[in-house]
């Protein structure tokens, strides 16, 4: 059995718009210029060479040295809050605090750390 097309009646034919367009609902795109152009794609451009600086840092020894002593800090933490030694905590966080910052500000993400909170206790 072939398959046929369905045969538009002249009536309907062409009419495949139902509501006419008005001037009150069309509204015009608007063109974006070519300084507009160069700056969005220059904004790509920097997101790019810091992604490209990120990776460059991460193969580095000395940023892997680093990445792991602020793993070994957070490990340090957690066996520290379980013996409930506040002091050593403090101290821990501190230092972990201050290679956190240099490594955040050079692009690299670091795990969140368990931090003692309140006041650092008297000794």
């Amino acid at each position: 059995m072939p398959i046929t097309k369905k045969k538009r009646s002249k009536k309907t034919a062409g009419t495949a718009r139902k509501t006419p367009r008005t001037t009150e609902t069309r509204t015009r795109r608007k063109r974006r210029t070519e300084e507009e152009i160069i700056a969005e794609l220059q904004e790509k451009i920097q997101l790019v060479r810091k992604r490209a600086s990120i990776k460059e840092a991460k193969k580095s020894p000395a940023y892997k040295a680093a990445f792991s002593a602020v793993k070994a800090i957070d490990r340090a933490l957690e066996v520290a809050a379980e013996e409930e030694e506040t002091l050593m905590r403090h101290a821990l966080a501190q230092g972990r605090k201050s290679v956190a910052e240099f490594l955040v500000g050079k692009g690299l993400h670091l795990p969140k750390a368990n931090l003692p909170r309140g006041r650092k206790p008297q000794v």
